[in-house]
């Protein structure tokens, strides 16, 4: 098949802006933890349902301020789930 030719305006064009880190919810927040809401581009497990979290879904990632190690990837529903039955620790 041949290739398209790309037109000066489309090879000149500056490339497209990073995809800006999303804010978590106000609620989702917590003192001992950095929440932040991501898209993942690979595939994760919650540990809130021990289902999978799919490539291009969005959800909350929580690490933990004293062991960084220690990321999670949560549904976004299971982290208000998580928060609602522990007061957020």
């Amino acid at each position: 098949m041949p290739r398209r030719h790309r037109s000066a305006r489309e090879r000149d064009a500056p490339p497209l802006p990073a995809a800006p880190r999303l804010a978590a919810p106000e609620w989702a927040l917590v003192g001992w933890a950095d929440v932040r809401a991501v898209t993942g581009d690979k595939v994760y497990r919650c540990p809130g349902c021990d289902h999978e979290i799919r490539r291009g879904v969005g959800h909350l990632v929580v690490v933990p301020n004293d062991d960084p190690g220690e990321r999670r990837h949560w549904h976004t529903e299971c982290w208000r789930r998580e928060l609602r039955l522990h007061r957020g620790r």
